[in-house]
């Protein structure tokens, strides 16, 4: 019984060292386990019969997140653009003129703004009275009147028969001396060759019959020639023939007597009057000839030239008109000078007909306005050099 109560004693005092010794080592144990013991933490469980306990708890656990979870956060992070002023954005990004004051940005870009065109605002050519009367300049009033109306025929230069002469021989004779030649000037009178008679062996000269130049030559020494060879040509070259094409439809418009202006292919110009026209039509150019006799012309007008004639075929009446020297071009608009405080002023001008004298105007001025009629090519050169506008005083 003794012996009993001593191995039971020895079994209760084991039993109690034992469970100190396990709880010590519990405590001290750093397996995931204990730590997760001692921290009040539960683990999954990793045995394959308990993996259900495992979903379990992860969908309780799941549920709890989303329970206490904002989405309206979540999505605000996840919206890049929440909370942001859209409308703001736009306004700024979308209309770059926004808040810009157009009125003052055109104003700088446009070179005319607040530019006053009125007549007036720019001082006009101002020249000296010793210039006024060095250029003749004349101031007129514009008036009504009339103006021929032109029309613009071809014509030819050809010698003036009546100031042309031949020169023969006046027996068949032999030639023996030769003093011309083509393009000399002679006078009526000098000998131009000498001639020996063939049946009377006797020596006699042959002169120029008038004034002019020898335009042609047919003879040389020792030739024989019959009274009918024509030894040489002599024309007056200052008076010649101009025969002008005229188309049928102004048959009955030009008539015997009528000025008509003559231009050369330089400019040059000379004038007659139609002293001739012929009652055929050409049949190479089925047109009329007038003739007019040129006199006192330039080399411009040598025979076998050819030229314009303007001829001024009717009138008409005008309610303003100005001389032609008035008129003047002034980077491509036409302009008349009028009298401005102080100088001149150059005036836009319409045209309309115009003749060799005076030249309609259609509008710019009016009947009574002033003028520069004589001068205006000094006052448009004066403006030229000056740099002034042109359009300067001119109203728009």
């Amino acid at each position: 019984m003794k012996k009993r109560l001593i191995i039971l004693s020895g079994l209760l005092i084991a039993i109690h060292v034992f469970g100190q010794t396990n709880e010590s080592a519990e405590a001290g144990c750093d397996c995931p386990a204990c730590l997760a013991k001692a921290a009040g933490e539960t683990l999954p469980y990793v045995l394959p019969a308990l993996q259900e306990l495992n979903e379990k708890q992860g969908d309780h656990d799941h549920d709890a997140e989303e329970a206490g979870h904002d989405h309206a956060a979540e999505g605000a992070e996840d919206d890049p653009h929440a909370g942001h002023d859209h409308a703001a954005e736009e306004g700024e990004k979308e209309d770059p003129h926004a808040g810009h004051d157009h009125a003052a940005e055109e104003a700088a870009v446009d070179p005319h703004a607040g530019h006053d065109h009125a007549e007036g605002e720019v001082e006009g050519v101002a020249i000296s009275a010793e210039m006024v009367e060095k250029i003749g300049l004349q101031i007129h009033e514009a008036e009504s009147g009339t103006i021929a109306r032109a029309a613009v025929f071809p014509a030819e230069i050809k010698l003036n028969r009546d100031r042309t002469a031949n020169v023969s021989p006046r027996y068949a004779s032999i030639v023996r001396q030769v003093f011309a030649e083509i393009g000399d000037t002679v006078k009526k009178g000098d000998i131009l060759a000498s001639l020996e008679n063939r049946e009377t062996m006797a020596v006699y000269p042959v002169a120029a019959p008038l004034d002019g130049i020898i335009i042609s030559k047919d003879l040389s020494v020792g030739e024989t020639a019959g009274e009918e060879k024509v030894l040489f040509e002599v024309a007056n070259l200052s008076s010649v023939w101009a025969d002008i094409s005229i188309f049928p439809k102004y048959q009955h418009l030009v008539r015997k007597g009528m000025a008509v202006r003559f231009v050369a292919h330089d400019g040059h110009t000379a004038r007659g009057k139609v002293k001739y026209i012929s009652p055929i039509v050409s049949p190479e150019t089925r047109t009329f000839t007038a003739r007019c006799v040129l006199e006192g012309v330039k080399e411009d007008f040598t025979p076998g030239a050819f030229v314009r004639a303007r001829i001024n075929i009717e009138t008409a009446h005008v309610a303003v008109r100005v001389e032609r020297e008035a008129v003047q071009n002034m980077e491509g608009e036409s302009v008349v000078f009028a009298p401005a405080d102080p100088g001149f002023l150059p005036v836009v001008v319409e045209l309309g007909l115009a003749d060799d004298h005076s030249v309609e105007i259609k509008s710019g001025l009016k009947p009574g306005d002033s003028y520069v009629a004589a001068g205006a090519f000094a006052l448009k050169a004066q403006m030229v050099t000056s740099g002034m506008d042109p359009h300067a005083g001119h109203g728009h």
